[in-house]
């Protein structure tokens, strides 16, 4: 055993952490917005200490790892490994710019009005959403670093663009209900 293997046994178990976490993180999430109540805004607030203390160490050890693993066997010219950095590069800058501010505005006005306010409801269902995208990005770079894609590999690498652009819409795009989203 060298350190390719465990560098690679390293970066599977955090991006399964980090991956598997917010699938069923999000899954929660959908139960808990159902709830009456406060639960959504108690799960949420629960929710946001995990990015901190879970899901922010994960991202970063699944990347540091990833790369050790690249230098060590593989070339950061495939095209597979610059998507799959892309992509990971994307998914926390979501989670610093988006995810992150949307937790902490959370906080501040489920203390002002309260855990159960519609105006709280209406960010925490906005922030699922968001997060839903997130986790598809995340699933397409899953599935780049399993089928590897070249340049040749036109039908693979339009599949990923499509899910991703798809999920763009259905969950950043498009509000419930059918409406589209004002632009930012």
């Amino acid at each position: 055993m060298g350190w390719y293997e465990v560098f690679n046994f390293l970066h599977i178990v955090t991006a399964t952490a980090w991956v598997g976490g917010g699938i069923l993180l999000a899954v929660a999430a959908g139960f808990a917005q159902r709830s009456p109540g406060p639960v959504f805004s108690g799960f949420s607030a629960v929710a946001a200490r995990l990015g901190a203390a879970f899901f922010m160490p994960m991202s970063l050890l699944t990347l540091v790892s990833g790369v050790l693993v690249t230098a060590l066997a593989w070339s950061f010219a495939e095209l597979w490994i610059i998507l799959a950095l892309v992509g990971i590069a994307a998914t926390i800058g979501i989670g610093m710019t988006i995810i992150k501010p949307t937790t902490d505005r959370i906080a501040e006005l489920a203390q002002k009005e309260g855990p159960d306010s519609p105006a709280v409801r209406a960010l925490n269902a906005d922030l699922l959403r968001k997060g839903r995208f997130d986790q598809v990005v995340l699933v397409v770079i899953i599935a780049d670093m399993v089928f590897k894609p070249g340049y040749g590999d036109l039908a693979v690498l339009v599949v990923m663009a499509a899910a991703i652009i798809a999920a763009a819409f259905a969950f950043l795009i498009v509000k419930p209900g059918g409406t589209l989203a004002p632009a930012a």
